[in-house]
């Protein structure tokens, strides 16, 4: 299972066929963006074996120069991602899929911030730290009971945490 209306919050267990879609979306990421790609990497929950998460696969694309994207939103804009205005400048967030069903997530950005790196380096602690991991599935339960229609309390929430295991990870380089 893929996709999730918007605004909610459901977590399921995870699915093998979440890196397949991934997979798949990398090589048509990868023709649109061609040589201005430094790397792509499936991150958040769905990339984690051992927890549950929403069914919408977060990617991570980290580019050469984040304001030469822009160049590519028409190309981009037909493989069904739609550019979402935020006041974020470290990243240009995109999505994939109508408001009632969306699929991917797609967080791009360049080495002028650590964005792109530390949702990686997030990742990769987790599944390096089981207990860790575990820790974090909890919590996420706990919150998607409490905010299951509301997903902006719900990830406001889980800032904190992603932010300690970050700073941790980082330390125990």
């Amino acid at each position: 299972m893929v996709g999730l209306k918007r605004g909610m919050v459901k977590l399921v267990p995870h699915n093998p066929e979440w890196d397949e879609l991934f997979q798949s979306e990398r090589m048509k990421l990868l023709k649109v963006f061609g040589d201005l790609v430094v790397d792509i990497q499936h991150i958040g929950s769905t990339a984690i074996p051992t927890i549950p998460a929403k069914p919408i696969i977060d990617i991570a694309i980290l580019v050469k120069l984040l304001k030469e994207v822009n160049n590519y939103v028409e190309k981009i804009g037909r493989l069904g991602y739609q550019k979402k205005q935020e006041n974020r400048p470290e990243r240009l967030f995109f999505t994939k899929g109508p408001e009632d069903n969306r699929i991917v997530y797609l967080h791009v950005g360049d080495d002028s911030t650590n964005y792109i790196k530390d949702m990686i380096l997030f990742r990769d602690y987790l599944i390096q730290n089981p207990r860790e991991a575990k820790r974090y599935a909890d919590f996420k339960q706990e919150l998607a009971e409490k905010f299951a229609d509301n997903r902006e309390p719900y990830t406001a929430a889980k800032e904190k945490f992603v932010q300690e295991a970050i700073d941790r990870a980082k330390a125990s380089r």
